[in-house]
């Protein structure tokens, strides 16, 4: 699936068009058209508002994340994170507002894929040694489209770990740090490594939009 979705993006806005007219619709409707399987932004959530996530998760409580089999969600040691779930609601509409509001920007320079909606926001938490091997964030059938990863954490406040992604990856300078957001395609690879001292924080968010074809 990987290698088809990748080829799209690639070339969405040449199919059927003549080499001749190509830097013309370019020219016209310009878009950012090179190979960047994953981008990060920073600033996209203060230190407050990341301190703020964090409580308000704590209130929600946590619990061992899960991971998804051919018979439904269980434990697994490919996964040993802690996990919560944030609903949209009132106090935390600014949350969801934001996380659109930022995706519909980047996915519209990098991948324009159709998007409609978003799933509930999850929080996780990596403590000394736990970690999230690789894997992909979708499945057969499944509405899912971009990944957005939010690092809640101070990068003073652990050390090593972090998440890790299959391809090009630009800014990847400021992925660590406190209040930045990576986007990425949900069918690409990628891991959450264990940090060796400390604890890390991240916020999931999954946009999804018509099952691929």
């Amino acid at each position: 699936m990987s290698g088809t979705n990748k080829t799209i993006v690639g070339a969405a806005s040449l199919v059927g068009v003549q080499p001749s007219s190509a830097k013309d619709i370019a020219a016209e409707t310009p878009w950012n058209q090179h190979p960047v399987h994953a981008i990060s932004l920073s600033g996209v959530l203060t230190a407050a508002e990341c301190e703020a996530v964090r409580r308000d998760t704590l209130a929600v409580g946590m619990s061992r994340g899960l991971v998804l089999t051919r018979t439904g969600f269980r434990p697994s040691r490919r996964r040993t994170c802690d996990e919560a779930r944030l609903p949209r609601a009132p106090k935390s509409e600014w949350l969801y507002e934001r996380i659109l509001a930022k995706t519909d920007a980047v996915n519209a320079e990098y991948w324009r894929f159709a998007l409609n909606g978003i799933e509930e926001i999850r929080v996780l938490r990596y403590k000394s040694m736990q970690r999230f091997r690789e894997h992909f964030d979708t499945y057969p059938g499944s509405p899912r489209k971009l990944t957005c990863v939010i690092n809640l954490s101070s990068p003073a406040s652990y050390w090593r770990g972090g998440l890790r992604v299959k391809g090009a990856h630009q800014g990847k300078a400021v992925a660590g740090l406190q209040g930045s957001a990576t986007w990425f395609p949900c069918y690409l690879v990628h891991k959450a490594a264990a940090p060796w001292r400390g604890e890390r924080w991240a916020l999931v968010a999954l946009l999804t939009g018509p099952p691929w074809v």
